[in-house]
């Protein structure tokens, strides 16, 4: 049979072939003709293929000095590398690449959302950079106004990223401590704004930061971890005791309208280890994986969301128990820990945490360890991060060398 000449397929075949292809092809192509320029820079074509991109575990891997002598993740590291391992049946070492390397001390990464990441200056507290790898961008965020008289350290908590829909912005929910000031940072503006929360104060006791877990985005709101319906924060890694006449294995999960501005509770899933538990999103359905038994991980799925109806479908083994670094404690299997789905039709969600990686099949009901990420020796730990690559422009982003950050980025 004859071979086709691409020149000879339709604007739509073409268009179907780049849409598969990764983001750094994508803006090779764009400059091997004018025809294939107008489709890749077609704000539909960047959007659908947005849409289209695997999701990713980001694994934090440790590049350690010749100098160094212990060679423990978190101990002397000198530089961080961000590394991605697709959310399918097949990851492995072969399936993991690197993203982004830079030096340990310059930045902490906070959350990731809608292909761009969110860091925190390590030596200017409450100063923010957004980072959009696949373009090579980066936009700031506007700093909080100062406070008088000046704190020897201002105090904030970060507890959202996101991304406004109607706005186009990213956006950032934070609280100043002191005087329990709420703020959204907003690209696109000038200046933070200030926003009035005081009369959800109960909504709002004891939800989880950035620092620990990233609430979930879904319906144009965001959702933290459950807790127990007691409503009181868990104290020293222990879950509270349940009021009078309520059910030890009640929860609720605070859910904040991105909208409106404003928080309410919803009911979580049935467990007494609500804070061992992190919520993800799979094809657009709330699911709950609960960390809380030592050989297993209950996956928990909203039936009904307004009914707050949930269904255990689903108890995978723990990611831990094919390691060689032990159990965790308590504390450490829930909201640092990673639950996240990958692409509806492969039916893969990935668990895991500092001490392994587990990829479970919810078609099969099969698991299997990522090795890699099982062992101490291999400098690796799985964050809590979860990371799509975006080609869409934003108009807060732009190019900006190391000279101009002042610190050295290394691209891949």
């Amino acid at each position: 049979m004859e071979a086709t000449s691409i020149s000879h397929l339709s604007s739509d075949t073409i268009t179907d072939i780049l849409l598969r292809l990764p983001a750094k092809s994508i803006l090779c192509a764009g400059a091997v003709c004018t025809a294939w320029r107008r489709i890749t820079t077609n704000t539909s074509f960047r959007a659908e293929h947005a849409r289209l991109q695997p999701a990713n575990v980001v694994l934090y891997t440790y590049q350690f000095s010749p100098r160094c002598i212990d060679r423990r993740p978190g101990y002397y590291e000198d530089e961080l590398a961000l590394d991605l391992l697709p959310i399918s049946s097949d990851s492995d070492e072969a399936a993991r690449r690197r993203l982004i390397r830079y030096p340990m001390e310059t930045f902490l990464l906070l959350a990731s959302c809608n292909g761009v990441l969110l860091f925190q200056f390590q030596k200017s507290w409450g100063n923010f950079l957004l980072c959009n790898p696949a373009m090579g961008q980066w936009a700031e965020l506007s700093p909080l106004p100062p406070i008088r008289p000046e704190p020897a350290k201002v105090m904030i908590d970060e507890y959202a990223f996101y991304y406004h829909e109607p706005s186009g912005e990213y956006r950032l929910l934070l609280r100043r401590l002191r005087g329990r000031s709420w703020f959204i940072l907003s690209t696109g503006t000038t200046e933070p704004r200030e926003v009035n929360l005081c009369a959800w104060l109960p909504e709002t006791m004891g939800i989880t930061t950035l620092l620990r877990t990233t609430p979930v985005a879904l319906q144009g709101r965001l959702h933290w971890p459950p807790r127990q319906a007691a409503g009181a924060p868990v104290v020293a890694g222990a879950p509270v005791v349940a009021a009078a006449g309520e059910s030890e294995t009640a929860t609720t999960m605070v859910v904040f309208d991105t909208l409106s501005e404003t928080f309410h509770l919803m009911a979580g899933p049935p467990t007494a280890t609500a804070y061992q538990t992190k919520v993800f999103d799979l094809a657009g359905q709330l699911v709950a994986a609960d960390f809380g038994g030592e050989e297993h991980v209950d996956l928990w799925f909203l039936e009904d969301y307004n009914a707050g109806k949930w269904e255990r479908r689903h108890r995978a083994p723990t990611p831990w128990h094919t390691g060689t670094l032990g159990v965790p404690e308590p504390e450490w299997r829930g909201p640092n820990s990673v639950a996240a789905a990958g692409d509806d039709r492969e039916g893969i969600v990935m668990l895991g945490n500092h001490l392994g990686l587990l990829v479970y099949n919810l078609r099969t009901r099969t698991a299997r360890a990522v090795d890699s990420v099982a062992a101490s020796e291999h400098n690796i730990v799985v964050s809590r991060h979860v990371f799509r690559e975006n080609l869409k422009q934003h108009p807060s982003f732009a190019a900006r060398s190391a000279a101009e950050l002042g610190v050295n980025i290394f691209w891949y």
